[in-house]
This record gives structure tokens, sequence and C-alpha cells, in this order.
């Protein structure tokens, strides 16, 4: 009587292999999901931009052009650009955004959030932008995964170059006046 337990070699490179395969299908999507997050993050820093910029407007009657002009400015921010990893300045040694505020009056405020890596390319390359008057945040998928993920983002089916978080497949409009 044979009593041995055990699974032979050929089970467990099975079980192996289904694990593989499972995990293969997994990280694509494990991969979209941290990319989601930091989008996220990206909009609600434009968000704030946006709301500093707003009162400033209001204080001035005119953006401010440079952050420390800002109630919400980036610590170590000296520009109208800054990166949210690595050095603040330059980007070096970070795999964040590149965020830039341009524009003095109400019709040309605007903040945008680029993706950028410290070196190589990104699996998911896109940008943000948002006019300070406005609520809607534009999203420009660069990449075919940016023009996907930014398709996830503004809720419509078909990845395309450019889309409105309102759901339109173009970019969002700009102010028209200010009074």
């Amino acid at each position: 009587m044979n009593n041995k337990k055990g699974f032979t070699l050929i089970e467990l490179l099975v079980v192996v292999l289904i694990l593989g395969i499972l995990a293969a299908m997994a990280m694509p999507q494990y991969f979209k999901a941290v990319e989601r997050s930091r989008m996220s993050e990206a909009v609600s820093l434009l968000g704030n931009i946006a709301g500093a910029q707003q009162r400033k407007y209001l204080q001035i009657n005119k953006y401010a052009t440079d952050y420390r002009g800002l109630d919400v400015a980036p610590a170590g921010a000296t520009s109208n650009t800054y990166y949210t990893k690595g050095d603040v300045t330059t980007g070096d040694g970070g795999n964040g955004f590149k965020v830039t505020i341009a524009g003095t009056d109400y019709v040309d405020g605007i903040a945008t959030a680029t993706r950028v890596a410290d070196t190589g390319t990104l699996n998911y390359e896109y940008n943000l932008t948002r006019y300070y008057a406005s609520n809607d945040t534009t999203c420009n998928g660069t990449n075919a995964n940016g023009q996907s993920l930014c398709a996830d983002f503004c809720g419509i089916d078909t990845p395309v170059a450019a889309c409105c978080s309102t759901g339109t497949s173009s970019a969002c409009e700009a102010p028209v006046t200010g009074n």
C-alpha cells in the first residue's frame, strides 16, 4: 500500500502556470488603477490652484503668474512651474507631474499638469488642463494608453486625443467673459 501524500511536479507546474496567467491578466488593470489615482491627485491639485487663483483675481483683478503669489503655493516653488515628485524646480529624481500656471486675465488663466518621468517613457502619457474660471478639466492623451485613460476620466467609450470632464469628446471650452 502506497500512502505517499503530496503533489507531483506536473501538478505544481500547472498551478504555477495558472497563477502566472492570472497575474498577467491582472497587472495591466492594477497599473491603470494606480494611474487613475495619480490622475485624481492632479485633478484635485488643479482645483486647489484654480480656487487660489480665483481668490487672487478678486484681490487684484488679475491672476498670479508665479506660485509665490498664491495662498496654496507648494513648498519650494519659485516660478510658474513646479514638479510634484523629485526636485520641485527641475523634476530630477521624480515620477509625478509638471504643474504650470499661465495667463493673467479671466479668459486665458490656465493651470496644466503634465505627467513626467525622470527617465524613459511612460506607459500612460497625458496632461490635464483647467481654466481658473471653470470647473471642467480637459484631459489630453499623448499615447494610446493615455488616450484610453482620458476616455475613462471623461466617461466616454472611444479613446480620443482630448476630452472634457463633462463627457464631451473634445477639449473644454474657455470662459467667455469675466463680467
